[in-house]
């Protein structure tokens, strides 16, 4: 289970977040909605561990957030900018968020269609490609909960769908998922929507008609 307590959020004298909680149960995929800027990524940081809410508690199997390797294999994290090393081939990086000195696991390769590009630079890959690495990343170790943020942005219309399907097959298998998303389709495929407004959550009801 995933519990995210009272979280309070400021920079300087500009409040981000104000007392945000849910709980999510595993197989459930929870989006978060919200116009740009309301505070989802900042959210999404603060659950994977990189930065500190000012207040508030965010814990997993009712356990809070640790520092180290171990933490990886509980949560798994796909930030919205590129988290990978542009110089090293996509082999390289996979390996290092894996922390294996060996050849990427066969069926993650498959999974996520990467056997053509193993070798080559990051740098050398299109949007749509590293985003489609990074989701590798960071599910390497396939943890029970996946914290992303925009997975599908940058991706085509085909791989889109493929990530979509892999999310699903995600959740079948009981995992957990907590996504930033301004896509109607991953918001049609979660259990439950909730906006992020004004600092604060609530339950998303789309007839309002939200302009995110």
């Amino acid at each position: 289970m995933v519990e995210v307590r009272d979280i309070r959020k400021s920079y300087g004298r500009k409040l981000i977040l104000d007392g945000v909680g849910f709980s999510a149960q595993p197989g459930e995929q929870i989006a978060l909605v919200g116009r740009n800027g309301c505070g989802k990524s900042t959210l999404m940081q603060i659950m994977a561990g990189l930065i500190k809410a000012d207040s508030g508690s965010v814990s997993y199997f009712g356990q809070g957030i640790r520092t180290g390797r171990s933490f990886s294999h509980t949560v798994g994290y796909l930030p919205q900018e590129n988290p990978l090393i542009e110089e090293l081939s996509v082999a390289d990086n996979i390996s290092l968020w894996s922390g294996k000195r060996v050849r990427p696991d066969d069926e993650v390769v498959k999974m996520f269609h990467l056997k053509d590009m193993l070798k080559d630079p990051v740098y050398k890959l299109s949007g749509g490609m590293k985003r489609r690495v990074a989701i590798a990343c960071a599910c390497v170790h396939m943890p029970p909960v996946m914290l992303m943020d925009e997975p599908t942005a940058a991706l085509d219309i085909y791989y889109r769908l493929e990530v979509r399907k892999w999310m699903k097959q995600y959740r079948e298998m009981n995992g957990t998922i907590i996504t930033v998303t301004h896509d109607s389709d991953e918001m049609s495929d979660s259990t439950r929507c909730l906006l992020i407004e004004d600092g604060t959550i609530k339950e998303y009801e789309e007839e309002k008609k939200y302009a995110f």
